[in-house]
């Protein structure tokens, strides 16, 4: 569903950008800095509005792999 990035937040957004770059949640959580705890609970909240299972569907459903 390439329509779902719209769905997203700008945070959501930014955590998706850095998960594409290879970047762990402890990296991610730096660059945004908020823990690792909040880009898990950002991650869980892209995958329901994207309706997908895990970073890679994530990835591939907005074409940033």
């Amino acid at each position: 569903m390439k329509d779902g990035i719209l769905l997203l937040t700008q945070r959501e957004k930014e955590v998706l950008h850095f998960l594409s770059k290879g970047m762990s949640y402890k990296e991610i959580s730096g660059r945004i800095e908020t823990s690792p705890e909040t880009v898990k609970k950002h991650l869980k909240n892209i995958y329901r509005k994207l309706k997908v299972k895990n970073k890679i569907e994530a990835l591939n459903s907005v074409k940033l792999l």
